[in-house]
């Protein structure tokens, strides 16, 4: 028989626990439906894996072999070799050697100190900045093994005077010491075409047309007592040019000289021809054989200013109203004072009101004179020219103040030094007896340079070799 008292007790405590399940699920409905549905899903997804009957796996097989890279011997045979660097640089401007040096990796003590005494190396870098690379190989120590290094001609050499390239070679020997030669190869001269239209700066202009910055260095100078290249040239105007370009293995290495130029400006034809007599002195010349390069110069101060101008003036001594026999050219006290022209020294000493004097006649009935000089740098008799130094401006004689009087005598008789241009030769006249020779030498550079000029072709340079 039922126990009537146990059974109302578990009716009991079942209503107990539904009560309890029914509270969750009436405030919260949404995450009991989310939780049924999670349970089915998993319920579906067990059955469907468990109706699928999965191929058995093969085992896994682990394969283990012993590998010796040799990373010991290896790292110590790297500690052991000998590594080299290769280094390059160009000069700079004012570089000193160690400096040099020291942009290519030469850091050795040793080295350093027997190359800083190398007489090639130092007038290396005494010419300045250059394009040529200097290049050197160096270990790891920093010691020297090699260097090679092109020596630039001295600034003021002739361009056509030595055609060899020379070239800087030093080798560590076996006992440690730097040995140093130099290899010399002969150049092979070349000539180049250029025609160049002038759109903007001259300089810009040829180095656009391939033209190398030294032969437009040479091409200012060459027309500079007719016109300011620089400051003439307009937008338009055309430039044909026949240089010559030093070559090394058939490579362009060292631009040449200027052998002849044409400038068309505002409707106006310049050309210049080089020619050397048989004296091996050479000159530009107009194609007729005019010289272009003035015999005379401007002024024995160039750039001086003028502080008293030829003629009648009230005397700063005397007070007097007097002729004034020159012009005289504010300078310091020890201003270097050169000869307009080529000449004998008529006089050099002291002369009453003059102080030191020098007096200079020139070919063509021509005298100069220059006074209150503080020191005389020339003797009677001797022969000068155009721009030597003849003495320094000083304040002697009868003088205000430090200045120098300059006087331009023509076959006896004064004429105003600021009117000299009129009186002298313009331009320096073809050797005696050379002008059958002049016309013959530059005939083909006149054929050259109306090729080089060709209207049609707004920019050519070309190769004539």
């Amino acid at each position: 028989m039922v126990d009537a008292r146990r059974v109302k007790t578990v009716a009991l405590r079942l209503q107990q626990w539904s009560t309890g399940l029914a509270q969750p699920l009436r405030r919260h409905p949404r995450r009991a439906a989310a939780a049924v549905g999670g349970v089915l899903l998993l319920s579906s997804a067990a059955a469907f894996a468990l109706s699928e009957v999965q191929p058995p796996l093969p085992p896994r097989v682990m394969v283990a072999a012993a590998f010796d890279a040799g990373v010991q011997a290896q790292s110590a045979a790297l500690a052991d070799a000998d590594m080299h660097y290769v280094q390059t640089t160009a000069v700079r401007r004012q570089d000193t050697v160690q400096q040099l040096l020291r942009r290519l990796g030469v850091t050795d003590p040793a080295a350093v100190r027997q190359l800083v005494q190398d007489p090639h190396l130092r007038a290396l870098v005494a010419v300045g900045a250059q394009a040529e690379p200097v290049r050197a190989v160096v270990n790891t120590q920093g010691e020297l093994l090699q260097l090679d290094a092109v020596l630039p001609l001295p600034a003021d050499t002739d361009p056509d005077a030595v055609a060899v390239w020379r070239t800087l070679q030093v080798r560590a020997a076996a006992d440690g010491t730097l040995q140093s030669a130099i290899s010399e190869r002969p150049l092979q001269p070349r000539t180049r075409l250029a025609n160049v239209p002038v759109r903007g700066a001259l300089l810009t202009a040829l180095s656009q047309s391939g033209v190398p910055a030294a032969v437009g260095q040479q091409l200012v100078k060459a027309f500079a007592p007719q016109m300011d290249l620089r400051r003439s040239l307009r937008k338009g105007d055309q430039i044909a040019l026949v240089y010559a370009m030093h070559t090394l293995d058939g490579r362009d290495v060292r631009p040449g000289r200027l052998l002849a130029a044409e400038v068309q400006t505002r409707g106006t034809l310049r050309q210049a021809v080089w020619f050397a007599g048989a004296d091996g002195k050479g000159a530009y010349y107009t194609p007729a054989g005019q010289g272009l390069e003035k015999a005379w110069a401007n002024s024995p101060i160039p750039g001086a200013k003028v502080t008293s101008p030829f003629g009648m003036r009230l005397h700063p001594v005397s007070g007097r109203r007097e002729m004034h026999e020159g012009v005289d050219f504010a300078a310091h006290i020890g201003t270097p004072v050169a000869s307009v022209a080529e000449g004998r020294v008529k006089f050099a000493g002291v002369q009453s009101g003059y102080g030191n004097v020098v007096k200079i006649v020139h070919p063509g009935g021509f005298e100069t004179v220059y006074a209150h000089l503080s020191r005389i740098a020339v003797r009677p008799g001797q022969t000068v020219s155009e721009g030597q130094l003849v003495g320094h401006s000083g304040n002697t004689g009868t003088s205000t103040g430090p200045h120098l009087h300059f006087e331009f005598h023509v076959a006896g008789r004064l004429a105003d030094p600021l009117r000299m241009a009129s009186y002298v030769p313009q331009g320096k006249p073809l050797p005696p007896g050379e002008k059958a020779a002049f016309f013959a030498a530059t005939a083909v550079l006149r054929n050259q340079l109306a090729q080089a000029a060709g209207r049609d072709e707004p920019t050519r340079l070309a190769r004539v070799d």
